[in-house]
C-alpha cells in the first residue's frame, strides 16, 4: 500500500488544534519563507503557553472533533489520568519536544533526519498519558482524548517514514501537495524517468530470487540517496530540490513494494 501524505483538510485541521489570541507570535503554519529566515526565537518560545483551548459550548457537534477542543481541567479531572501538560498540538513536531526541540527544518539546529528510537519512546509516553481508556467512555472528555490519541498516533506514524515526513513538510512550509489527483506540475525529469522505467523493466525481467535480493539492494541504495538529498534541502530551505527528490523516493518506494512483491513474469505497476 503505498504511504499517504496529510491531505489540505488534515492541514486545515491542524491548523486549527491551538486557539491562538492576538498576543500570540505567528505560528510556522502560516510563515512564509521570508519571514521563516527572520523568525530566529528559539523554538520553546515560538509556541507559547498562551494558547489555549475552547470551551466545551463552542465545540462542534461533529464526532470528529479538533484537539483545540480538549480541556485542560477536562483531561486533568480523572485521578487515573497522569496527563501532567497537554502537548503543544501547533504541528507534528511540536506534539514530540523532547526529540524534537528545535522544531521543523530549515530552523536553526534541526535537522531532517530523526532519531526513531528516542521518537518512538517519546510517543509511547505521550500515549500512556492521554490513552482514552483512562477516562470514562460516556464522558465528552473521552471523545476529546480519543481524538488527541489519534492525531499523536498520525503525527508519530508521519514522523517516523521518510516520505510521508517529506510530503508532510512540503505541505507545512510551503504548501505543496505532491501527494494531489492533479500532480502533473511534479512530473520527474526525463532522466529520473528513463531510470525508473528501466528498473521496472528489470524488477519483470527478474528470473531469481537471488536477482530479485540485488534489485532491492540496489534501489535500498536510490532510496537512501533521495532521502539525503531530501534533506540537504530542506535545511537549505531549497523548495525545488526537496519536492524533486520527494517525487523520485515515491518511485523508488513504489519500485520496492513491487520487488517485495514479485513472482516470475510478474507486472510491476507503479504508483506515481
Amino acid at each position: 500500500m503505498s504511504p499517504i501524505a496529510p491531505s489540505r483538510q488534515t492541514l486545515y485541521f491542524l491548523n486549527r488544534l491551538c486557539a491562538k489570541p492576538p498576543s500570540c507570535r505567528p505560528s510556522l503554519l502560516i510563515l512564509s519563507t521570508a519571514a521563516r529566515r527572520e523568525y530566529q526565537t528559539p523554538h520553546s518560545q515560538q509556541f507559547t503557553s498562551s494558547c489555549h483551548f475552547s470551551s466545551p459550548s463552542s465545540a462542534p457537534s461533529s464526532s470528529v472533533r479538533s484537539a483545540a477542543h480538549i480541556q485542560r481541567q477536562d483531561l486533568t479531572a480523572s485521578p487515573a489520568a497522569d496527563t501532567g501538560t497537554l502537548p503543544d498540538t501547533s504541528t507534528f513536531y511540536t506534539l514530540f519536544p523532547s526529540t524534537l526541540p528545535h522544531g521543523p527544518p530549515p530552523q536553526p539546529s534541526s535537522s531532517f533526519a530523526i532519531d526513531l528510537p528516542t521518537l518512538r519512546r517519546e510517543f509511547l509516553a505521550l500515549q500512556s498519558r492521554f490513552h482514552p481508556d483512562k477516562y470514562d467512555a460516556s464522558s465528552t472528555t473521552h471523545g476529546r482524548a480519543l481524538v488527541l490519541s489519534s492525531l499523536i498516533n498520525n503525527a508519530y506514524r508521519t514522523l517516523s517514514d521518510p516520505l510521508l515526513r517529506a510530503q508532510y513538510l512540503l505541505n507545512l512550509l510551503y504548501g505543496i501537495d505532491v501527494t494531489s489527483e492533479d500532480n502533473s506540475q511534479f512530473q520527474i525529469d526525463q532522466g529520473t524517468l528513463m531510470e525508473v522505467m528501466d528498473a521496472q523493466e528489470a524488477v519483470e525481467e527478474a528470473q531469481s530470487t537471488d536477482e530479485v535480493n540485488r534489485l532491492k539492494e540496489e534501489n535500498r541504495q536510490r532510496m537512501d540517496e533521495a532521502i539525503g538529498k531530501i534533506g540537504e534541502a530542506f535545511e537549505h530551505d531549497d523548495q525545488e530540490e526537496a519536492t524533486r527528490e520527494c517525487v523520485r523516493l515515491k518511485y523508488w518506494r513504489s519500485l520496492q513494494q513491487g520487488l517485495d512483491d514479485w513472482e516470475p513474469g510478474k507486472e510491476v505497476r507503479l504508483v506515481h
